[in-house]
C-alpha cells in the first residue's frame, strides 16, 4: 500500500517540479497548411502568363512552436477555365527551380501532383530552398513563368501551385 501512495505521490509532484526540458526534447509534427499561389491569365492574346505571390510561413503553422526542420512532401499544379490546348512553365522559390510542368490544359483541370504525375519535375535546389526558408522562417517568394498553346485566352483561367511542407518542432 506504501508502495501505491508513494507512485500517486510522484506522479502529482512531477509536473510541479518544473522539468520544461522534458517536453523540449520532444519533436512534435506541425499541421501546417499548403503554400498556395493561384496565377491569374490575363484574356487576350498573349499565351504567356505568370506572376509571384509572397507567403510568410509564420502564418502556416502554430509559431508557439519553434521549427526544428521541414519536408516538402507534395507539389500540384492545377488549371481553371476552358481547354487552353498545352501548358507549360516552371515555379521558382525565392529565385531558385523548383519545378517545371508540361502538359495539356485539360490534364491539369485535375490537379496534378508530384508524387504521382508524369507532368511535374522536380528541381531539388527548389526544394531545398523552400525547406530552408520555412526553417528559417524566411519570406516564400512562389513564382510562375508560363504559356499556353491556345490564344485568345478568354476570362476566368488560372493555374495555381500548391506545395505541402511537414514542419517539425517544440514549444518554445
Amino acid at each position: 500500500m506504501k508502495l501505491k501512495h508513494l507512485a500517486l505521490l510522484f506522479i502529482a509532484a512531477v509536473p510541479l517540479m518544473g522539468f520544461d526540458c522534458i517536453t523540449d526534447s520532444f519533436v512534435i509534427a506541425l499541421d501546417m497548411k499548403p503554400f498556395n499561389g493561384t496565377y491569374n491569365i490575363t484574356p487576350g492574346n498573349n499565351p504567356n502568363y505568370g506572376g509571384s505571390i509572397t507567403i510568410d510561413p509564420g502564418t502556416l503553422y502554430d509559431t508557439a512552436y519553434e521549427l526544428t526542420g521541414a519536408s516538402v512532401y507534395d507539389i500540384r499544379v492545377s488549371t481553371a477555365g476552358p481547354n487552353l490546348g498545352n501548358c507549360s512553365g516552371a515555379v521558382t522559390v525565392n529565385g531558385v527551380l523548383l519545378m517545371t510542368y508540361n502538359g495539356t490544359w485539360t490534364q491539369f483541370n485535375t490537379p496534378q501532383s508530384l508524387l504521382t504525375s508524369r507532368l511535374i519535375t522536380r528541381n531539388n535546389s527548389g526544394v531545398t530552398e523552400l525547406v530552408n526558408a520555412v526553417v528559417q522562417n524566411r519570406p516564400v517568394v512562389l513564382a510562375v513563368n508560363g504559356s499556353v498553346t491556345t490564344t485568345p485566352v478568354p476570362n476566368g483561367c488560372s493555374l495555381t501551385v500548391s506545395a505541402y511542407v511537414q514542419a517539425y518542432g517544440h514549444l518554445r
